[in-house]
């Protein structure tokens, strides 16, 4: 069996060796490198590595996003499967053989599911929100909905003959979501493993940063990839689960991080987030989701105003959820407002 691993390369010269060097397969393999614009040494790196594995290939392109790099890695495998490894990440040790070996084993396996971890204090800590998905079994996307929660396209191995599937181009923020969910729909037959093969080392500098300066824009994404996986889920459980991926764990988390640095409520920030709660109507939803953006936004910022804020009880009425009058709201929100600050803040320093 050959191994073809797709790994899309920008402004990564401080990481990418780590990357690669972390492929430890004994199976025939290839490495394609797809350096996306890079403005750092990434492009020197990588033919200094070139000369270490001459199986590895290298495309320069103009800087096109993690979508573009992706597919122009699919574009060119010749492997019988494929991986997805980010410059900034790494595998775990024999883990790319672990997968193969459940690949190899069962000719229906379309797609092979290990565990994706974060270094928490030197120790690999698998996600917690995947524990649904933590398990020696096989299945079917209808069968086991949840793995919805694992819907980036790392720790996993793919059958090549998914290799024509494509991820949009037009979206940057949660771009992998439509691409996953064609692949596990189309799937046989899904292997999911409960141990760690995928270290996911979150650069949460330059995180922070990017979801500060494109949040209208990523807002945007948000509700486009929204409705088109919500289109394509039929099954109600499905749909529950992908809000709670999507909504809670992900929107929620880009409106908190956007307004811990923007504090002061405008007329803009309001209207995006009601644009998403709207959008959230057309189909089914996470109520728990909907209602810990609620909590971001009230207790999250201030600066409200009798206008703002009438604009934005009329909005929750309108689906359901009662809100106090701005009077009430004025003389509760502050004391809730503190609180919720102390806990965010207690939270950011347990992440360190």
């Amino acid at each position: 069996m050959k191994i073809s691993i797709i790994v899309p390369v920008y402004n990564a010269a401080q990481t990418i060796q780590r990357a690669i060097k972390s492929i430890d397969t004994k199976h025939d393999h290839e490495i394609i490198c797809i350096n996306d614009g890079s403005t750092d040494n990434s492009q020197q790196v990588l033919e200094q590595l070139r000369k270490e594995y001459s199986n590895m290939v290298i495309v320069n392109q103009t800087n096109k996003g993690a979508a573009a790099s992706r597919n122009k890695g699919l574009e060119l495998i010749t492997g019988d499967v494929f991986m997805f490894l980010d410059a900034d990440d790494e595998f775990l040790t024999s883990r790319i053989d672990y997968m193969a070996d459940y690949y190899l084993s069962d000719e229906n396996v379309d797609i092979v599911l290990g565990q994706l971890a974060r270094d928490v204090y030197g120790t690999w800590t698998a996600i917690p929100t995947h524990r649904d998905i933590q398990k020696e079994d096989k299945v079917n996307f209808s069968q086991c909905p949840a793995i919805l929660q694992s819907i980036g396209p790392g720790a996993k191995m793919f059958n090549a003959r998914f290799a024509g599937e494509r991820f949009n181009e037009d979206i940057v923020f949660c771009e992998e979501h439509e691409f996953m969910v064609q692949l596990y729909k189309k799937a046989r037959d899904i292997q999911l493993l409960p141990d760690v093969v995928y270290g996911y080392n979150e650069q949460i500098d330059s995180v922070t940063y990017n979801r500060q300066q494109h949040f209208d824009a990523y807002m945007k994404d948000a509700i486009k990839v929204r409705s088109s996986v919500m289109d394509q889920l039929h099954l109600r459980e499905a749909r529950l689960y992908y809000s709670y991926r999507m909504d809670e764990l992900i929107v929620s988390y880009l409106i908190q991080a956007y307004l811990t640095e923007h504090e002061k409520l405008t007329q803009a920030t309001l209207n995006t987030v009601i644009n998403y709660i709207n959008e959230m109507q057309k189909t089914d939803y996470d109520g728990d989701a909907m209602f810990r953006i609620v909590k971001v936004v009230e207790q999250g910022t201030k600066n409200w105003n009798k206008a703002l804020y009438d604009q934005w009880r009329s909005t929750l009425i309108s689906v359901g959820i009662g809100r106090p009058k701005y009077v009430l709201f004025k003389a509760n929100a502050l004391p809730k407002r503190a609180k919720y600050k102390g806990e965010t803040t207690l939270k950011k320093y347990l992440r360190k």
